[in-house]
């Protein structure tokens, strides 16, 4: 079974890798966030009912819901309930910028009891503060829990489940006294900023005084509209002529489709047993032992063409391989570790010592 689990998830690799490598078109409002409206974290202590024996088995949850049933109101014995069908747990969410009263959204819930499993259970209604105690949300609604851990999930926002908003959202001015609109890019690249200014100021509907980019360096050049301030912020000065359609402005900026190199990334989460590669990653000269496996990388080269042997020299199809291994890139290292059966904790393992090696040209994240 884990060998199973462990072949899916690196054919799930192989084919990431497949379609992942050049530079893609996206658009600039899944790139930034605008200063002045960030999203207000929100944070509660709930309860989750409904759990079959796998709850927690102490009084804490039971004097919870003691409280819980003071402040509605009701009369009942709350010790004549069996523990372990109820648990406590930490409910988390994000206030989306510029909600409203009525507005619904997804919030995620963690057991911090000794409950085995949320599976099954409901929240009860939990309040859900910011970090000033002001009180923005209340949550409710049946837990949805992943594959692999069951003592977390998430309550999506629907008809009668999530968060549902009490009070509007605060936020701070979008656009300053002087005209200017922040552009915060989610991961400060100087690469970035510069494209997205550059993008915003060739889009004629954007930049009224569009002038051709070669001409910025002479003196009768048009000053563009945005301007990267730095590897984490564009500058957007909003002309004149939308200084009462702010917001088809910066709905038109967020709408614009710039080219962005991303960088390439392995997300690994031992937690859930997975691993995501993103873009084009190479893999250098690297030997790897891992108790009994030897892994080892050598790039193909016209002169000596990628080969898989194992001890003996003999050349093998991959399905054969049992022991050491070669390969030229990471495509090649998959199938090889797919072919000899190895966990994903243990390809896991192997990624982390070439990156820390630096066979591997890839940022590794940890979640």
């Amino acid at each position: 079974m884990a060998q199973t689990r462990a072949n899916r998830l690196l054919w799930l690799l192989l084919g990431c890798l497949l379609l992942a490598g050049t530079a893609k078109a996206e658009l600039v409002r899944d790139l930034v966030s605008l200063e002045g409206a960030p999203p207000i974290p929100l944070e509660g202590i709930g309860i989750v009912t409904g759990l079959t024996a796998t709850g927690d088995n102490s009084e804490a949850a039971l004097t919870l819901l003691r409280k819980y049933m003071g402040n509605s109101n009701f009369d009942f014995d709350v010790a004549s309930l069996a523990t372990g069908n109820i648990a406590i747990v930490r409910v988390k969410a994000e206030l989306p910028p510029f909600s409203r009263v009525g507005q619904k959204f997804a919030v995620s819930v963690t057991s911090i009891g000794d409950a085995r499993s949320l599976e099954g259970g409901e929240l009860l209604s939990c309040d859900l503060y910011a970090g000033g105690g002001r009180l923005y949300a209340r949550a409710t609604g049946q837990v949805v829990t992943g594959a692999g851990i069951l003592t977390r999930g998430t309550i999506p926002a629907g008809q009668n489940s999530g968060a549902l908003a009490i009070d509007n959202y605060r936020f701070g001015k979008v656009v300053n006294d002087e005209g200017i609109l922040r552009l915060n890019l989610n991961r400060p690249n100087w690469a970035d900023a510069y494209t997205i200014a550059n993008r915003i100021n060739q889009t004629p509907s954007l930049n009224p005084n569009l002038v051709d980019v070669a001409m910025f360096a002479e003196e009768n050049a048009t000053t563009p509209v945005a301007f990267a301030k730095d590897a984490g912020q564009v500058l957007v000065r909003i002309p004149s002529q939308y200084r009462f359609e702010v917001t088809r402005y910066i709905a038109s900026i967020l709408e614009v489709p710039v080219s962005i190199d991303r960088p390439a990334t392995i997300l690994v989460n031992r937690a859930r047993n997975s691993i995501v590669v993103t873009g084009d990653i190479r893999v250098n000269n690297a030997v790897v032992s891992l108790q009994d496996k030897m892994v080892t990388v050598r790039p193909e080269t016209p002169e000596e063409p990628a080969a898989y042997t194992l001890a003996d020299d003999t050349p093998r199809n991959l399905i054969e391989l049992d022991g050491p291994g070669s390969y030229a890139d990471l495509q090649g290292l998959i199938d090889t570790l797919n072919a000899m059966g190895l966990t994903t904790e243990q390809v896991i393992t192997i990624f982390e010592q070439l990156r820390a090696a630096g066979a591997i040209n890839a940022e590794l994240i940890n979640q």
